[in-house]
């Protein structure tokens, strides 16, 4: 969508109100007036899309993530969750939404620690979730490092495979559920490292059972 420069003659105190409330919501005076005149002419920008798809994945994820508000902004969107394990080390997962080729964004989970132990298993876990991801989905873009991942979120249908242009936050949410689901369930049963890649098996064929749109 194409941005350009325009003149206008405005209020004082409309704009005292609306740097007032740029500000709050951690914005720009353009970027503010350019949302509330698209939402009073009905047109849906770019960045009202995104908090669309941020407000619905806030909705579904309430009850296993605890949204980072304050990371937050209108394109990329930041949770946090606990593993049971030394300290309960918190993971980060950051959605980052912004269309390169067939992705509309990429997902980044990533824990901070100096604990060899937890970057091994850590380790352990990406490339089992990697080999899950091919099994159950197909070959994916999904990368990793010791203590992070990160994957391209490609929205499609799962019968038929194709690419959708756009998607609902829910779609996201679901595949957010699936990995931090199969995390936790990893790291629960880590002293049985048979009996912990089943359990995050398991949420691997629940995310792809239970959804015909896949990420």
């Amino acid at each position: 969508m194409g941005k350009s420069i325009y003149s206008l003659v405005l209020d004082d105190e409309v704009i005292r109100l609306i740097d007032r409330m740029a500000y709050a919501e951690g914005q720009s005076r353009s970027a503010l007036i350019n949302r509330l005149l698209a939402r009073e002419v009905g047109y849906s920008t770019d960045e009202l899309k995104m908090r669309d798809i941020f407000r619905r994945m806030e909705e579904d994820l309430r009850d296993t993530l605890l949204p980072m508000l304050s990371e937050s902004n209108d394109s990329t969107y930041r949770l946090r969750s606990a593993l049971s394990y030394k300290y309960n080390p918190t993971v980060k997962y950051t959605v980052a939404l912004g269309r390169d080729g067939a992705s509309i964004g990429e997902l980044r989970a990533q824990v901070r620690s100096r604990s060899d132990g937890l970057t091994l298993l850590m380790l352990q876990f990406f490339r089992l979730w990697d080999k899950l991801e091919e099994a159950y989905i197909g070959r994916t873009d999904l990368t990793f490092e010791p203590n992070r991942l990160t994957r391209k979120l490609v929205p499609h249908m799962k019968k038929d495979g194709r690419i959708l242009d756009s998607v609902d936050g829910s779609a996201i949410a679901a595949y957010i559920n699936a990995l931090d689901g199969a995390m936790k369930a990893f790291f629960d049963r880590v002293n049985d490292p048979a009996d912990a890649a089943a359990a995050a098996e398991a949420h691997m064929a629940a995310y792809v059972g239970n959804n015909d749109v896949l990420i």
